[in-house]
């Protein structure tokens, strides 16, 4: 079974503002998808309701061919993982057991005791946090906890991934393996990948698709060079951004402003 993730003339709203009047989009395994937009547009509003977590208010999400809306919560966390944008931490774990906790979905009842920690340290390694295996969660920085988030999103194995900005909180060098791992998770493992994110240059440097939302309903879906142009940029963020090349790479860049406010 395909596990594509569809959104069908999808419709959504908050508070009587329409966020997106029609959104169709397909995300297949081995695509990574960003999600572009100026604050208020429904980035993270789109992720949830892609995620399941939130009943679309027109249209349909459709994962693997079915309604979302008709998976039970244990069948979505077998085939979806989903990152919020925050994660409060209700008591005390090790680095280690927050990262084991995302095992529970594909394990049987009886199972749950299970120390295989073999899939955990490949996350841990792979996000350089071996050395915090041990420490508590909740004596972390910002970003040493967002990178745990990551790497427990990593360890659930599943085969869409959705997150939302995965990039908060995290240095420049954590950035960029995020993104690094996001792509490879895709190209080399068949992942299908969805993240929100503000920063325009790395989402057009680290993804294959993009959606391009402007807060008052418009939404362009496609392939990203298709999609994040200076043109539909500008239009989007309310705000000039022109495009140059840098060593034959696209970049964009945001006009000055000019005089002083009143």
């Amino acid at each position: 079974m395909s596990l594509d993730l569809v959104a069908d003339s999808l419709a959504l709203s908050m508070r009587g503002r329409t966020l997106i009047r029609a959104l169709d989009m397909r995300v297949a395994p081995g695509q990574v998808w960003c999600v572009l937009g100026p604050n208020g547009a429904g980035k993270s509003t789109l992720l949830r309701t892609l995620a399941g977590l939130r009943a679309a208010d027109g249209g349909r999400v459709l994962l693997g061919g079915r309604d979302v809306a008709g998976y039970r919560p244990i069948e979505l966390a077998r085939r979806r993982g989903f990152l919020p944008q925050t994660i409060v931490d209700a008591f005390s774990l090790t680095v280690m057991e927050a990262v084991m906790s995302a095992r529970h979905p594909s394990l049987p009842f009886w199972a749950w005791g299970e120390r295989d920690t073999g899939p955990a340290e490949h996350a841990l390694h792979t996000f350089e946090l071996e050395s915090l295996a041990d420490r508590d969660v909740t004596t972390l920085s910002g970003g040493e906890r967002q990178r745990v988030n990551i790497a427990t999103l990593f360890t659930q194995d599943v085969d869409v991934l959705l997150l939302d900005e995965p990039l908060s909180s995290l240095d420049l060098h954590h950035q960029m393996k995020t993104l690094h791992e996001l792509m490879r998770a895709a190209s080399v493992h068949g992942k299908a990948v969805v993240y929100t994110v503000h920063d325009i240059n790395l989402a057009f440097q680290h993804a294959t698709h993009a959606v391009l939302l402007d807060g008052k309903g418009g939404a362009l879906a496609g392939l990203k060079d298709d999609v994040i142009t200076s043109e539909h940029l500008t239009a989007a963020f309310h705000h000039p951004i022109h495009g140059v090349l840098l060593g034959n790479e696209p970049f964009f860049r945001a006009a000055r402003l000019h005089g002083t406010s009143t």
